[in-house]
């Protein structure tokens, strides 16, 4: 949640998460307008060796930070990598 404090509405955070039974997907979350954020997971695909988003399977929007934080309690894969881009 750190990184999520600091977003800015052009940026993000890439991390990964367990979701309906598959490891380690991509899920990423923005910040929009009037402080509300969206969480998106896309399947972990892998092109030339490398992990690489595939298709969008979930897109959430949340009013609070307190409420995403909740969301993502359940749905993050540990150890938690969280990335700004």
């Amino acid at each position: 949640m750190e990184e999520v404090n600091l977003l800015d509405l052009d940026s993000g955070v890439r991390t990964f998460g367990d979701y309906k039974g598959k490891k380690q997907q991509f899920v990423f979350v923005t910040r929009s307008p009037h402080d509300s954020y969206t969480l998106m997971v896309y399947e972990k695909k892998t092109a030339d060796g490398k992990p690489v988003p595939g298709k969008r399977l979930l897109v959430k929007k949340f009013r609070t930070k307190e409420d995403l934080e909740e969301f993502m309690k359940g749905l993050l894969s540990r150890p938690v990598r969280a990335f700004i881009y």
